[in-house]
């Protein structure tokens, strides 16, 4: 027992290392995802860049994949913090219009995160992650990282969608799994109007109403929707 305690100490800074090298690699990674996409994007550039030898960065990152998965959830580990944060305000209203003030915010925040929503590679890893869980096969630490902050964005979606569905009085008028499913897939229309708004270099004042039409469809839909 007393060798054991005399190790913890030790195994703790150990581990505080492992995390400070692999952040060092995933902060490394995301500049390189970001400015030169995922296919222009090799390991051993990453490695060299990190300071580390290609080897090295496997034992922390399974592949290229895996290493890409990491860097998207510390986005969405961003996305969720600045959300939850969002809604949190007094003077903000707990709806969908906020979410979409909160991606904005997001957005304008994190550029270099928000350029990897755009990857096409991010719904083939997505879809891989989907297809292990299914077969109940062990998931990497990126992996699991990324089905966590995925998992607190959807509750804080539900959330925010319930409490729309309350407010417009449609909670009792059509099942509320079946509203939560479908206005959860809004998150990519979402972000593909911020998205095309930086990339025009539109003003945000325009994305802003642009969102507001958006919402205000969604909310006229829901107080009449037995109409």
């Amino acid at each position: 027992m007393t060798k054991n305690n005399a190790a913890s100490p030790k195994a703790k800074r150990l581990e505080r290392e492992r995390k400070q090298r692999r952040g060092d690699i995933i902060k490394i990674a995301r500049e390189f995802f970001a400015t030169q996409g995922y296919e222009q994007t090799m390991i051993d550039t990453v490695a060299r860049a990190a300071g580390y030898t290609k080897m090295t960065l496997y034992n922390y990152f399974k592949s290229k994949d895996d290493l890409f998965l990491a860097v998207v959830s510390e986005a969405y580990q961003k996305l969720y913090e600045i959300m939850k944060s969002h809604l949190n305000q007094e003077e903000v209203p707990y709806e969908l219009r906020s979410m979409g003030d909160a991606y904005l915010i997001f957005f304008e925040k994190h550029p270099d995160y928000a350029i990897l929503f755009e990857s096409a590679r991010l719904g083939v890893v997505i879809s891989k992650l989907l297809q292990k869980v299914e077969n109940n096969e062990e998931l990497s630490e990126s992996e699991l990282d990324f089905r966590h902050y995925m998992g607190l964005l959807e509750e804080l979606m539900t959330s925010v969608i319930k409490e729309t569905m309350e407010k417009s009085g449609v909670q009792n008028k059509v099942d509320p799994f079946s509203v939560i499913m479908v206005l959860s897939t809004f998150a990519q229309t979402i972000r593909e109007l911020a998205l095309r708004g930086k990339r025009s270099d539109q003003p945000e004042e325009k994305t802003r109403e642009y969102l507001s039409v958006f919402f205000t469809i969604i909310d006229q839909g829901l107080k009449h929707y037995d109409d």
